[in-house]
């Protein structure tokens, strides 16, 4: 039943012969978490065995990341009411996020079901089903927007000294750059992120205009931040499952035609992403991603084994693999964008390789962060008039996934190789093994593990040489 179920975050819904929800979930990975309730790992939960019988199909939705399938699960529950969530859970271990938007300098805090009639006052947002994953987005939002959760007193609090709390007591923020902490917190919650960097982005700009580069670098840490934390999460604002859909349709779409009018180019339907994974120069792979309309099109992926170099020389290997991709009559359909894992020099280097009417695009590692949690920024180079500049790009979520899914694509097999090199290498050191006979124990055993659980007579089915055969069993068994 979990067959066609995909390795993504997202929610599950097990439904009954008569299409009625019985329990909602959601999964850091849909399909590990629905193998689950098949293959015994939750036989401790006996309201698992109750319901099981009475499944007859599973429905999920793919969501960006964990903290959109978290919202999207208690949307889900709120409008539902299904039999075994509320069976598993009474309304009291629910969680809410309160925000006590009365006082002079609001607090957060996590409150349960069980508590919020005695709050008179505030904002609330929930109910969330997960205690633990409400803990995270505290823990996302306080790195970003630093708020007080104590009461007032005279000297600073260990969370001052972490970065997580600003010191509104202490004089250490002022009333009105305070509220815009929480501010920023209500809109994150109420999925009005887009339009709330909008506004960082006039002030950061203004800041700049004014020489003020200290509060213009600060914004300019907070809207990356804000962008790395994820999508446009939209708490209990989800209607259902086709208004998520449809949004994230929508949101795809648009992050395509904003691209298109920040690279100044007249389409954008195909961007192909480029990286290289190497020790050394030593197994040398370079991989191709390719995204569509802001979908991931995994049947267009490529992999190019480095032919050229034996050297540790990413920006060559970039090339070769560049001039073999648009030398080759049967890949036919061009991208209108090339992304490069790499910078001025990387791009410099590739340039010639292709089309003049493909826009050319480098990504390199930034400055590292001065908050602990969040990766380096990353920097975007644009290759036009026969020189790279460095850019600063809006929509740059989609690229950076880009370029992290070519960067595990190539690593994969990279390792695989390696793993088949080191393999190799043990195996000529058994007399009477050569290049030929390595190759056809490595393709059909795969790994040192399978030659080694294998007999005398299966390895002798390849090989067809008792002696070599027992040598081998010999050698990797003792």
């Amino acid at each position: 039943m979990a067959k066609e179920i995909l390795n993504k975050p997202g929610v599950y819904k097990f439904l009954d012969k008569n299409k009625k929800v019985l329990y909602v979930g959601k999964a850091v990975n849909l399909k590990q978490r629905v193998s689950s309730y098949f293959n015994g790992s939750l036989e401790d939960r006996p309201w698992v065995a109750k319901m099981i019988p009475f499944v007859r199909n599973i429905e999920t939705i793919v969501t960006e990341n964990e903290l959109e399938a978290l919202v999207l699960e208690s949307a889900l529950i709120k409008k539902y009411k299904p039999k075994y969530n509320s069976d598993l859970k009474d309304d009291k271990s629910y969680s809410w996020i309160h925000i006590s938007t009365n006082e002079e300098f609001p607090k957060l805090k996590v409150v349960r079901n069980k508590d919020i009639n005695s709050i008179k006052r505030g904002k609330l947002f929930g109910p969330y089903p997960s205690g633990s994953s409400v803990k995270r987005v505290f823990t996302y939002l306080r790195k970003i927007y630093p708020f007080c959760t104590c009461t007032k007193a005279k000297k600073e609090c260990l969370y001052f000294h972490l970065g997580l709390c600003p010191g509104p007591y202490q004089g250490h923020i002022s009333r009105e750059d305070y509220r815009k902490n929480i501010d920023g917190i209500i809109k994150f919650l109420t999925g009005k992120r887009t339009s709330f960097i909008k506004k960082l982005d006039n002030e950061m700009k203004e800041y700049s205009l004014n020489k003020q580069y200290e509060k213009a670098a600060e914004l300019r840490d907070k809207i990356a931040d804000l962008k790395y934390l994820g999508s446009n999460i939209q708490g209990e604002f989800f209607e259902d499952e086709k208004s998520y859909e449809l949004r994230k349709k929508s949101l795809h779409e648009k992050v395509f035609s904003d691209l298109r009018k920040e690279l100044n180019i007249p389409q954008l339907v195909r961007i192909e992403c480029y990286d290289i994974s190497n020790i050394q120069g030593q197994d040398a792979y370079g991989s191709m991603v390719v995204s569509e309309n802001g979908e991931i099109e995994n049947s267009e992926y490529r992999i190019f084994k480095i032919k050229g170099s034996n050297t540790p020389n990413d920006p060559a290997m970039l090339r070769e693999v560049l001039q073999r991709r648009f030398a080759n009559e049967k890949m036919t359909k061009y991208p209108d964008v090339v992304l490069i894992d790499g910078g001025k020099t990387q791009l410099s280097v590739v340039a010639a390789t292709i089309p003049k009417e493909i826009c050319l695009l480098g990504i390199s590692k930034g400055k590292s962060l001065k908050r602990k949690g969040f990766r380096p920024k990353d920097e975007f180079w644009i290759y036009k008039n026969g020189n790279a500049e460095r850019m600063y790009i809006h929509n740059e979520k989609l690229l950076i996934n880009l370029r992290d899914e070519a960067h595990r694509f190539a690593i994969t097999y990279h390792k695989k190789a390696r793993i088949k090199r080191g393999l190799r290498s043990q195996l000529l050191k058994v007399e009477g093994i050569g290049d030929d006979r390595a190759k056809k124990l490595i393709l059909r055993f795969k790994n040192i593990e399978g030659i080694k659980e294998s007999n005398i007579e299966e390895i002798d089915k390849v090989i067809k040489n008792r002696k070599v055969s027992e040598a081998v069993h010999r050698s990797l068994n003792t």
